[in-house]
């Protein structure tokens, strides 16, 4: 149908206003004193982040994730914050490593890979059930200050809170394999003559620190020095 040069070629509404279709390359047919306007919304100025920043941390809370780990954003964060929100996170992670990984998954692969090689004759179990207790390390956790958290752990340790195996783990490391490379690289070290600030399995005490030597005047020499003093005097 022609197009209607006042009221294009829609249909008047109900109550008699026209509606007139307008697109791209239309010269539109206008009465005098009409214009056509655009639609301009309001900027929302300043506050977009913010409604940006609570949007987002409504989404992270509701996929159980830190804030920072879902944008990248940290400005708004500091060590106790981010500290704060990874202790959560990493007890949710260890719950489905222990709970879905390992219990679902990692324990039903595993037992019928160990029988699928008992009965193919390629193990001599003679006990099959003994043979499936293992235990399961998944990867371990890199903190934000990890000497902090060696120093708690070695006080830890040392106070019997926990145990060295148990600190081990935590590293994503068996503690055998783990002794056995310390007990390799001493007997190494002791062959070459080596000597380091400390050896495997020492944390703290005497042999932890290196002896160091009185300044001169300081009120006391060892006996290798008086030895050398008298030497001289006597020449």
């Amino acid at each position: 149908a022609p197009e209607e040069p006042m009221m294009g070629t829609e249909e008047p509404d109900p109550e008699g206003a026209a509606i007139a279709s307008l697109e791209p390359g239309t010269l539109q047919v206008l009465l005098p004193g009409e214009d056509v306007k655009f639609s301009s919304p309001a900027d929302v100025g300043s506050s977009y982040e913010a409604f940006q920043y609570r949007t987002l941390l409504g989404v992270s809370a509701s996929l159980g994730l830190p804030y920072h780990l879902v944008t990248g954003d940290v400005r708004q964060a500091n060590y106790s914050s981010l500290r704060a929100e990874l202790v959560e996170f990493r007890r949710r992670v260890q719950q489905l490593q222990h709970g879905v990984i390992a219990h679902q998954l990692c324990r039903p692969v595993w037992a019928r890979w160990l029988e699928t090689a008992r009965l193919a004759g390629r193990l001599d179990l003679p006990d099959p059930a003994a043979a499936r207790m293992v235990q399961w390390i998944p990867p371990r956790w890199d903190w934000v200050d990890p000497l902090k958290d060696i120093q708690a752990q070695v006080l830890a340790m040392e106070a019997g809170i926990t145990s060295r195996r148990k600190v081990v783990e935590a590293t994503g490391y068996d503690v055998e394999e783990v002794d056995r490379e310390n007990a390799t690289d001493t007997a190494r070290a002791e062959a070459l003559g080596l000597r380091y600030r400390t050896s495997p399995g020492e944390t703290q005490g005497a042999r932890a620190t290196p002896s160091r030597r009185p300044e001169p005047g300081a009120g006391g020499t060892d006996d290798g020095d008086d030895e050398t003093a008298e030497d001289i005097e006597q020449e």
